[in-house]
């Protein structure tokens, strides 16, 4: 079994990814950024 650190980051990682996509500017915003480092 996992420590319970583990399932807390976990936890808080999928709620912001939830939280990201209530927010579609944000989202587009990001995955511009994400683009441009790898132009």
């Amino acid at each position: 079994m996992k420590p319970a650190w583990w399932w807390i980051a976990t936890a808080l990682v999928l709620a912001l990814v939830f939280a990201a996509y209530l927010r579609p500017d944000f989202m587009f915003d990001m995955a511009t950024r994400i683009v441009l480092c790898f132009q």
